[in-house]
């Protein structure tokens, strides 16, 4: 009945709040999962709560995009804090032992470092890279698809005649048919077009067709590119390659692979721009490049955490 569900959203809610609160434990997240297995209006309840949680506005974004980036005073201190018995909620989600909303409401995610192919229902394949998040929603009209973090490659199975489109951030790719990346960058979305063509839109719209792509943002979208084979989803081949990228973006690439968490010092370092191809699995190389290349320093904390600075 309406008012049972009523209640059950209101204890979803409750855990929402108490997972972002800063006082979550690792308790908290294993009990949560627990109460979403009770049932199915359970877990309906718990991803509305979510939803509705993720989506309050531009306000919890900006505060979520700039809470990395801090002062080395403030970051020691919180990091301080996360040596303790809880620690702050952000540091716990990021380091993997609470999971992320996003997280929670995919239907297809991967841990830090994992690769994943997923056979969806209509012939298609998607290829997650690392700490990436998927949402599923096919139609009777059509096959959507919500990359709400991370990075993929979709193989779009042709035969069904349904427009396959990939939802990020504030855009959208559509095609019948055909291969492309979609990842997400620190304030932007990449869109590589690998096979066949692809409509991208974001305010605009641009048709990308074989070796092009297009960055957008919440500013609309940029310029055609020209996408190399070779680099395009380097992650499928254990490589990590950047080309004149901002620095923030490549550290982020760099975070679905490696376990703890490499953090920056100012939005000045974040804007530096570095290029380089690393192999995924040797991280301590991709680090050493970034304080030789910047003329930076490093500094290695708890659980994994390294501060450039």
């Amino acid at each position: 009945m309406d008012g049972d569900f009523d209640a059950l959203k209101r204890e979803a809610t409750a855990w929402v709040v108490r997972l972002t609160s800063g006082k979550a434990t690792t308790e908290d997240g294993e009990a949560l999962r627990l109460w979403r297995a009770r049932s199915e209006e359970h877990e309906r309840a718990f991803r509305e709560a979510a939803r509705l949680w993720r989506d309050l506005g531009p306000a919890l974004a900006e505060k979520r995009v700039r809470a990395p980036l801090m002062g080395r005073r403030s970051f020691l201190t919180g990091s301080a804090m996360a040596a303790g018995a809880a620690g702050a909620a952000f540091i716990m989600s990021d380091l993997g032992f609470l999971p992320s909303i996003n997280g929670l409401l995919a239907d297809h995610k991967t841990a830090v470092g994992e690769q994943k192919s997923i056979a969806l229902s209509d012939g298609s394949t998607v290829v997650l890279d690392g700490g990436s998040a998927l949402v599923t929603d096919y139609t009777a009209d059509a096959r959507h698809l919500s990359l709400t973090a991370g990075a993929a490659v979709f193989e779009v199975e042709g035969a069904d005649p349904r427009p396959f489109v990939v939802s990020a951030a504030e855009g959208r790719a559509t095609l019948p048919s055909g291969t492309i990346s979609v990842g997400h960058a620190v304030n932007d979305v990449s869109v590589a077009c690998i096979q066949g063509t692809v409509q991208v839109d974001c305010l605009t719209s641009v048709t990308l067709v074989q070796g092009e792509g297009v960055v957008y943002s919440a500013a609309g979208l940029g310029e055609k590119i020209v996408s190399e084979a070779e680099t395009v989803a380097a992650w499928r081949k254990g490589l990590l390659v950047f080309n004149d990228r901002r620095l923030g973006d490549v550290v982020a690439d760099l975070n679905r692979h490696r376990r703890g968490k490499v953090m920056l010092a100012s939005n000045a370092l974040a804007s530096q721009r570095v290029s380089g191809v690393f192999h995924l699995d040797r991280p301590e190389e991709i680090l050493a490049h970034f304080q030789d290349a910047l003329q930076i320093r490093s500094m290695n904390l708890v659980g994994g955490i390294v501060l450039l600075m």
